[in-house]
């Protein structure tokens, strides 16, 4: 039994997260809306239930499944459903792929309802509205501000903690928008969750054994999505072998090679990772709604 097998709970809670964590609420009363950008693959482990406490304080919230183009679309659109159905307004897009101002700006219209009127009621001059982007580490929060904006107005990458505290960036007269720091729970007594948001890239993947999430997310797509295995490889999938015999043959064919002539199965394994992190697979989706 692997060491991660017998932990009770997974600790990942860099400094700056604390930091930013506690100057979350005083931005939350001062923004008009809280846009909570979570991974369409896995909309539930990548929703914080700090962050979703924090942003009940009678804000109104829009939440955005993003990475659309490496989600399965049909189970992406499931949890439009589910969501909107639970009373929570929610979009989805590919933000590197498609402009969603116009989205976003129907999408707010019965959030902002209620601050429009009063404008109206006063005479007062329309002001722009104050948007709080929220989510976990690397599920796309800058990539929005960049999307919204046109042009590059946030520091992005595919790893997490880039961001490290808050800013405010004009996005128009329109807007306001407060980019934020990505804030983790303080650990993971679910292992699962733990495990999906290291396959996604929301935790550094050497804060978890590389065997053990390489195996899981190999034996989920196996018996999920054959096919994209199949498609990126040109390796069947493992039915009549092992996980390692599977890795191994990916190390041979890449040229992972130890000392010796060995395949590198932990190279092989990380780059079976970075594969699915960046949709080199296709577009997977790791959860499902359960309704």
């Amino acid at each position: 039994m692997s060491d991660f097998a017998q932990q009770k709970n997974v600790h990942y809670f860099p400094g700056h997260m604390k930091k930013a964590l506690v100057a979350l609420m005083p931005l939350i009363k001062c923004s008009d809306v809280v846009v909570e950008v979570c991974d369409a693959r896995i909309p539930l482990s990548s929703r914080n239930p700090l962050l979703n406490q924090a942003a009940l304080s009678n804000k109104p919230r829009l939440l955005l499944l993003s990475k659309t183009d490496r989600a399965d679309p049909r189970i992406t659109e499931e949890w439009l459903h589910f969501f909107n159905e639970k009373g929570l307004f929610c979009i989805s897009a590919n933000l590197k792929g498609e402009r969603i101002l116009s989205v976003l700006d129907k999408a707010l219209m019965p959030l902002v309802k209620k601050k429009r009127e009063k404008e109206q009621k006063y005479g007062m001059k329309k002001q722009p509205l104050r948007l709080l982007i929220l989510g976990i580490p690397n599920v796309g929060k800058s990539t929005l501000i960049n999307n919204l904006g046109g042009r590059k107005l946030a520091i992005v990458a595919n790893r997490p903690g880039v961001t490290r505290a808050p800013q405010w960036i004009r996005l128009s007269d329109s807007y306001l928008l407060l980019d934020t720091p990505g804030i983790l729970p303080m650990n993971y007594e679910d292992k699962v969750v733990a495990k999906r948001l290291a396959m996604v890239g929301s935790i550094k993947e050497e804060v978890l054994p590389i065997h053990d999430l390489a195996e899981e997310l190999l034996g989920f797509l196996e018996k999920e999505y054959p096919s994209s295995l199949e498609k990126r490889y040109l390796i069947s999938p493992c039915k009549n072998g092992t996980f390692s015999e599977f890795f191994k043959k990916i190390a041979a064919n890449r040229g992972y090679l130890l000392e010796g002539g060995q395949e590198d199965i932990n190279k092989a394994m990380l780059a079976f990772l970075k594969d699915f992190q960046n949709g080199e697979l296709g577009p997977l989706s790791l959860e499902r709604p359960l309704c």
